[in-house]
């Protein structure tokens, strides 16, 4: 069993690469609404930020060994201007698959010039993630965010016993 399950995790891993390009505005658009139809002020949230990485896919799978995958745009005043990947392996206690939609948000320039100018960044290295949970409805723009970097995972399918974006690293698109 335990064989069976890593094997569907790493065809899962393998297959679901797509070139940046493919992403496309309309998907980015798509997983946009779908955040705005979840969330309460998630407009004005975005507002906020200086910049904003929008992973409509990401896709995770482990049974101790783990990993997970997905490619998003950086959205800087409205407008793309870089893809990216976001890539991440574990090991430990995890059993599981998911996927997911992601929006990592940079709530200061700071932030932002750290990761742009980052061909790689490594989350716990280069900056630190506060991942936020919240439940559908939730009206984001009555929340004080104090964090610099912050990332908000919604639309789960599956079951996935580790929530971490540890060892995570996330690298332009070429």
């Amino acid at each position: 069993m335990r064989k069976f399950l890593f094997i569907i995790a790493i065809t899962l891993l393998t297959t679901v690469h797509t070139p940046a390009m493919d992403i496309g505005p309309k998907n980015i658009l798509q997983t946009l609404q779908r955040f705005y139809t979840k969330f309460k002020g998630g407009d004005e949230l975005l507002k906020k930020a200086n910049g904003y990485l929008v992973f409509p896919t990401i896709y995770k799978a482990g049974l101790v060994v783990g990993g997970e995958y997905g490619e998003g745009a950086l959205i800087v005043q409205g407008s793309i201007v870089d893809y990216y990947r976001m890539v991440s392996t574990s090991v430990g206690l995890q059993v599981g698959a998911q996927k997911r939609s992601m929006i990592v948000l940079f709530m200061t320039k700071e932030a932002l010039n750290n990761f742009r100018n980052k061909e790689k960044w490594k989350v716990g290295i280069d900056g630190t993630i506060a991942m936020l949970n919240w439940s559908k409805g939730t009206d984001l723009s009555t929340i004080d965010i104090t964090k610099d970097t912050i990332a908000i995972v919604f639309n789960d399918i599956g079951i996935m016993a580790n929530l971490s974006l540890e060892g995570t690293i996330f690298q332009r698109s070429k």
